[in-house]
Order: structure tokens, then C-alpha cells, then sequence
């Protein structure tokens, strides 16, 4: 079964992080999909093992998609500037930005607003058994994700039966443009972080949140520092008592942690997130130590 080197990478802490939601763990492996195309992977050691039936993801690409040709421990050493986010790394190292599809990222954060992690894993899948291409791997069965084209011709009585609720035309809306070529997304990959974030910002239902999401996991704009209730939470560190909005927070992470503040965003997301203690035991530097 081939494998390929994966230095200073956690598989786990990277499919686990909120960053995508089509992970699937079975018998051992983790089936996803890249390119639309299953693949099984499996982290041992400092390899990455893994198997597809197509041709088409090649090392090459697999690498990209996780990220292994980025230098993590020279972005972790840029980010590592105060006792909080070092703790996040020291916890959580490995963790890398996944290269995910620009399209569907865009569609899953849509899905994602004001919703947890369980119910934006189920809502993907029904999306996806309703109007994607069934296709499998030893013996796993799953669904490719829907091309724009396909959900902008859907009805939205039918993406609202699936669990989408509110977010139904917000997702067929952006799915239009898409189609029709008003929002190319090869442009928004080439774009400036700044450019690629207002024409997200102009989808229907895409906010601040959303947009520096799908910047950051859809894009590959590492500036970007996506602010939501955990992060409102880990940023407390900063401000102590003050009161911050989250343009503000915002502003300050990009100063703060600079052209890799996304990859600092994921750490302190996933430290907060994964630690089961009250904010003050979460942070040591709030309680003095």
C-alpha cells in the first residue's frame, strides 16, 4: 500500500479541527474524498499511508491537499509569540490547513452557520445522498459532493426537507452565481485575501465568519482569522476585561500573529475547543502562572 512522509503532521488533530466534515473513521482508516475522488488514509508514524482507486490522486496531490509541503515548523515558530498560542501548539502540533475544494467549502460553511459540528455533518451527507454521485472504496459506500450546477437547479422546499432550513436559498443563491460564472472561483484562488473575502462576503447568508472560513480552508488565505463564540473565548487572553468587537479581534489577531494568523486561528480554535475545563483554567497566563 503506498505512503508518503508526513513530518510534523496530525492527522487526527487536522480532520478533527472543524475545518472539514466529510472524515469519515472506519475499521482504522479515515475515508474522505479529494477531488470528489474516496480515498482511505491512515497516519503511521511520520508516514501517511493511504489507497484510491483512481490514478488521479497521485502523492503529489495528496500532499498538497494535506499540506505536507508547507514548512510547519517555520510557520509554528512565526505564529509562537505568546504563553496561550504556545500551549495550543505544544498541545496540539501537527495540525495542519487542509487545501479543500473552493466550491465545497463555500456550500459547507454556508450550512455551518449558527450550527454545531454534529448537525453540519448529517446536513452535508443528506445534501450530498440527495443530489451527488454515489461511489465507493473496499467496501465503503459514499457520495461525491453536488456540482454548483446541480443544487442551483434545485427547489428550495427540497433543500429545506434535507435539514437546511433558513440556509436553503442562501446556498441555491451562491450556487447560482457559480454556475452562471458571477463568482469565479479560479480568480478568488489568485486573489488577494482583502478581495477574495468582500466577494464572499457578497453571497447571500456569508458573514465575516463565513467568508474568512471559507478564505482560509477553500482558498488558502492564511491572513484570514475566522472569529466565532470559541474564538470570542480564546481571544479573552488578550483583553482580559475589555470588551472587544470582533472586527476588533479580528484586526488585532492580524497584527498580533501576522501573514499566518489562520494557522494560529485553527490552534487556539481546536485548544479551546478540545480542553473540558472553565476559561480561566483554560489559559495559564490568566491565573498568573
Amino acid at each position: 500500500m503506498p505512503d508518503l512522509a508526513a513530518p510534523d503532521f496530525s492527522l487526527q488533530a487536522s480532520l478533527s479541527s472543524g475545518q472539514t466534515f466529510r472524515w469519515i473513521a472506519l475499521d482504522g482508516w479515515r475515508y474522505g474524498f479529494i477531488d470528489q475522488r474516496p480515498v482511505k488514509v491512515r497516519q503511521e508514524g511520520d508516514r501517511l499511508v493511504y489507497e484510491s482507486s483512481d490514478p488521479a490522486l497521485s502523492p503529489a496531490r495528496l500532499r498538497r491537499y494535506f499540506a505536507l509541503d508547507l514548512d510547519l515548523p517555520d510557520i509554528l515558530s512565526t505564529i509562537d509569540v505568546d504563553i496561550q498560542i504556545h500551549a495550543a501548539i505544544r498541545r496540539h502540533r501537527g495540525l495542519r490547513v487542509l487545501r479543500q475544494d473552493g466550491w465545497e467549502t463555500l456550500a459547507s460553511f454556508i450550512c455551518a452557520s449558527f450550527n454545531n459540528i454534529k448537525r453540519i455533518e448529517g446536513m452535508i451527507e443528506r445534501l450530498c445522498q440527495a443530489y451527488g454521485d454515489p461511489v465507493g472504496l473496499n467496501g465503503f459506500r459514499g457520495f461525491s459532493f453536488p456540482r454548483p450546477e446541480v443544487i442551483a437547479g434545485a427547489s428550495e422546499r427540497r433543500l429545506r426537507s434535507l435539514g437546511l432550513g433558513y440556509r436553503a436559498p442562501y446556498l441555491r443563491a451562491t450556487a447560482r452565481l457559480i454556475a452562471d460564472g458571477a463568482l469565479p472561483l479560479d480568480h478568488l484562488r489568485r486573489a488577494e485575501y482583502d478581495t477574495a473575502k468582500r466577494a464572499l462576503l457578497g453571497c447571500e447568508g456569508v458573514g465575516d465568519k463565513v467568508a474568512d472560513c471559507v478564505a482560509l480552508f477553500g482558498f488558502e488565505k492564511y491572513e484570514a482569522f475566522p472569529i466565532d463564540v470559541w474564538m470570542e473565548r480564546a481571544m479573552r487572553y488578550y483583553f482580559r476585561h475589555r470588551r472587544m468587537t470582533r472586527k476588533g479581534l479580528h484586526d488585532y489577531a492580524r497584527a498580533h500573529f501576522g501573514p499566518w494568523a489562520g494557522y494560529a486561528q485553527q490552534y487556539l480554535y481546536h485548544y479551546v475547543r478540545t480542553l473540558r475545563h472553565k476559561v480561566s483554567d483554560t489559559f495559564p497566563a490568566l491565573n498568573g502562572v
